[in-house]
């Protein structure tokens, strides 16, 4: 099973990715939050790998980030968003992605970075 630090080294590289690809000359709106939710999925993940969850599921994943921390919106966000951008073609705009970056993913990893043991970080 992957670890909370496996977790932890794979949200930082989704994070890494999504800050490289809003740095382009063009801006890859569907990519951005697609890369944010990842990142946000890994951090969680992460969190939720020091409780002993390992959910194989969006769905149970959803449902322990619900029951277990207070940023299930701001998750289901950005799981959104980027289910629209995947799967539906919808566009994104400048505003939802920049929304998503600095709101959603921000409450996200910032929450989950605090629920952490200090020994998982880094």
């Amino acid at each position: 099973m992957i670890t909370a630090q496996q977790h932890l080294y794979l949200a930082e590289r989704n994070e890494e990715f999504a800050e490289n690809i809003v740095a382009l000359p063009e801006r890859f709106f569907d990519w951005e939050v697609t890369t944010q939710f990842y990142s946000a999925l890994h951090y969680l993940s992460a969190y939720l790998a020091t409780l002993g969850h390992h959910p194989s599921s969006h769905h149970r994943r959803g449902t322990l980030v619900n029951n277990l921390t207070t940023v299930w919106d701001e998750y289901q966000n950005l799981f959104l968003l980027s289910m629209a951008a995947r799967y539906y073609a919808t566009p994104i705009t400048i505003q939802q992605a920049d929304e998503a970056k600095n709101y959603d993913f921000r409450r996200v990893k910032e929450e989950i970075l605090a629920l952490l043991p200090k020994q998982q970080e880094n």
